[in-house]
């Protein structure tokens, strides 16, 4: 059984999931248990998005899998949208990995050299 914590609105909720057939799960909620049914899968954006942005704070993930060629910037650093934070390679293609907004580089979860898997957080850029 799968936990999750999601937040609607202010609240949050903690939950378990489990697979009971295809399309068929089940759902425990605090003390009540749902029994829900996926009618319709939601289509993929034909663009996914590698980065979130919660309270102020923008997340960036790894678009591919690969290894971290040359970090070009310095967490505590102010970055202009669409500055190159880092390049990444596979497959011998040459990947960079923008801001997507301006803001404080506040972290850089990685160092040239490592191995990241497509959706690894990369860095944090604090847009406050």
């Amino acid at each position: 059984m799968d936990e999750f914590k999601i937040k609607i609105g202010d609240r949050e909720h903690y939950l378990k999931l489990k697979k009971v057939a295809e399309g068929e799960y089940e759902v425990v909620s605090e003390d009540s248990i749902y029994e829900i049914s996926i009618v319709k899968r939601a289509k993929k954006t034909s663009k996914e998005s590698h980065f979130r942005k919660e309270n102020d704070v923008v997340y960036v993930d790894s678009v591919i899998g690969g290894i971290v060629l040359k970090i070009s910037k310095k967490a505590g650093t102010f970055v202009s949208e669409g500055d190159t934070i880092m390049t990444l390679i596979a497959m011998k293609t040459e990947t960079d990995i923008k801001a997507p907004e301006k803001g404080l580089l506040s972290k850089i979860a990685v160092y040239e050299g490592m191995i990241v898997e497509k959706g690894e957080l990369l860095f944090v850029i604090d847009t406050k």
